[in-house]
């Protein structure tokens, strides 16, 4: 079992459950560190932001020594006097804390519309403090879901010597429907003992959220609550990670490396689903373009419901690269699902039995060739079933 994000050096976790889920399951999850942090976070684009997103957004500039979530209520569209609960909440915790409220972020994740459960979490933060732990990262995991089916969590070494010991980077995530990020409903919380300059960390994050978060799709939605949050408080006594430095771009390989493993978590378990998707997309003429095709592609209801059903009805992947406005080489296009080429700018010969034999696998991959450059890119999802109708259906 890993440690997830008490992987790095100085950080504590603890998950339990605050009364807000009446099955007794974790809702309410608390990381801290022991020492001060620099922080940098990307949020959805959604207008209607949460109280929790809005919070962080004022205080993501601050030494940050906490974060704060809970799941069950999205803490958005719930009127304003739920702004006061959320800095009443946030005042109360840093207390019992003995730090500054501005260096507590927050994060939540749940129903829309519904006041704050202010009393319940305010009345769990004792047990929440108390059960701080490097050992209870999994519970802190479980305490951020909500129609996820497991934790997700994923922990790296970078192979920056510091000081006092190597550089590590860790995580947790969470997500399952409303999933379209710019980003979707998925929280995601990343520490580092890196010493790391903000605005090496605020580059570092971007670059890592583009290539994963960004380029996963389960049902098209964009929520009112995504967050992706990370914290460095240098606790491994390296030298000073700058732009400019050697070990930036060790640094940002491992970082987009979690973030990818952390997103093809979240989209293999969408709701419902079935079968995780990865689209491979190349010979782009821009980057813009390959991203654009792989995200069309890998959301479109009919490709997933295709892949649902084992179905190689590639004229729905055509449909959906020609959909955009991306420049490509209808003449030469080449789609493969499966390893198998179905489409060279016209209809190819291909053994179909076999195709639909390796489309019942759990995992599908499509390759697409533009033919037009050497930009390429890659978006990851999961098919589409009738159990996300049933599961969003009663979702309240």
């Amino acid at each position: 079992m890993g440690k997830g994000i008490t992987y790095p050096l100085g950080f504590y976790a603890s998950g339990i459950n605050c009364g807000i889920k009446s099955n007794g399951k974790e809702d309410l999850s608390l990381i801290y560190s022991i020492s001060f942090c620099i922080a940098s976070g990307t949020f959805t684009t959604n207008q209607f932001k949460s109280y929790s997103v809005l919070w962080c957004i004022k205080n993501i500039k601050n030494d940050i020594r906490a974060v704060l979530i809970n799941s069950g209520n999205a803490n958005a569209c719930n009127g304003k006097e739920n702004w006061d609960l959320t800095v009443r909440l946030i005042e109360e915790l840093a207390l019992k804390l003995k730090i500054d409220k501005n260096s507590i972020l927050f994060a939540s994740t749940g129903i829309i519309g519904e006041r704050l459960p202010y009393e319940k979490i305010i009345n769990g933060f004792d047990r929440l403090i108390e059960n701080l732990s490097s050992e209870n990262n999994i519970l802190a995991a479980k305490g951020i879901m909500t129609t996820d089916t497991f934790p997700k969590e994923y922990e790296i070494n970078t192979g920056i010597i510091g000081r006092k010991k190597e550089v590590f980077i860790g995580g947790m995530a969470k997500g399952a429907g409303m999933i379209n990020p710019n980003m979707a409903t998925m929280l995601c919380f990343i520490t580092t003992d890196a010493v790391i300059d903000k605005k090496a960390l605020d580059i570092a994050l971007k670059e890592a959220v583009d290539e994963s978060f960004n380029m996963i799709t389960v049902d098209n939605d964009t929520s009112t609550n995504d967050t992706v949050i990370i914290l460095a408080n240098g606790l491994a006594r390296n030298k000073t990670i700058h732009i400019d430095s050697p070990e930036f771009e060790i640094f940002c390989n491992s970082l987009k490396k979690l973030c990818i493993e952390l997103a093809k978590k979240i989209a293999s378990d969408g709701e419902g689903a079935s079968k995780f998707i990865e689209v491979n997309v190349n010979g782009g003429w821009c980057k813009k373009d390959v991203r654009k095709v792989a995200k069309k592609v890998c959301g479109s209801s009919l490709v997933k419901t295709a892949i649902s059903g084992a179905n190689p009805n590639w004229g729905r992947i055509v449909a959906a690269i020609g959909s955009t406005n991306a420049r490509i080489d209808i003449k030469n296009v080449e789609i493969k699902i499966c390893g198998i080429t179905v489409f060279r700018g016209e209809p190819v010969e291909y053994d179909k039995e076999k195709l639909i034999k390796l489309m019942k696998n759990k995992e599908i991959k499509i390759e697409i060739d533009l033919k037009r450059g050497n930009f390429s890119a890659t978006a990851y999802g999961c098919d589409l079933t009738e159990g996300y109708v049933r599961i969003n259906k009663e979702y309240s």
